[in-house]
């Protein structure tokens, strides 16, 4: 184990390994969650909801094809607003096997809502913290009770795209990121 990572458990952080701006070099970020209210911490991402609980976890699948709880579900009730977690285009607002749905492009990452309505429509530019909609609609998944809200990152590849389901609890919880050398 290197001194860099053994630091890193002592100090109850987490080492992302980063390649840097020089060819064939890398830096290690280290990510720290933040405690109590650090000035200099905080959420990448908003929470999508006022008040949230979270009453499911998210449980990826093993692969994308197989069963899994991909993304958490917020407490929430019909007609509560929601709001765009970061800066993105929606690019889907509709049904989707009888579910409403609403989709919001967030670059290589995309978050999706469940049940969910907009009066926007593919395309349209939103902010982090803009209402874009609000909870509800049809669903066999909450019924009135919660909000599903997925995050997934598409990549393409050779042979078409790789989806990988990534836990939205990550994205709204307050972190420092430092750059360490190796």
């Amino acid at each position: 184990m290197s001194v860099a990572v053994m630091f890193a458990a002592m100090m109850n952080w987490a080492l992302l390994r980063v390649p840097s701006a020089s060819a064939g070099e890398e830096v290690f970020a280290a990510v720290t969650l933040c405690t109590g209210r650090q000035a200099a911490c905080r959420a990448v991402w908003l929470w999508p909801v006022d008040q949230p609980a979270v009453i499911a976890d998210f449980d990826p699948p093993d692969r994308p094809w197989l069963s899994g709880h991909r993304g958490v579900d917020l407490q929430a009730s019909d007609g509560d607003e929601l709001y765009a977690p970061a800066d993105g285009i929606i690019s889907f607002a509709g049904s989707v096997g009888g579910k409403s749905v609403v989709s919001v492009n967030h670059g290589d990452l995309v978050s999706t809502f469940e049940p969910a309505h907009t009066e926007g429509v593919a395309g349209t530019a939103v902010r982090r913290g803009d209402v874009i909609g609000e909870v509800g609609g049809a669903s066999d998944h909450c019924d009135g009770r919660c909000l599903h809200w997925g995050v997934r990152r598409v990549r393409l590849q050779n042979e078409g795209t790789a989806t990988t389901y990534l836990d939205p609890l990550a994205r709204v919880r307050p972190m420092r990121i430092g750059l360490k050398p190796d």
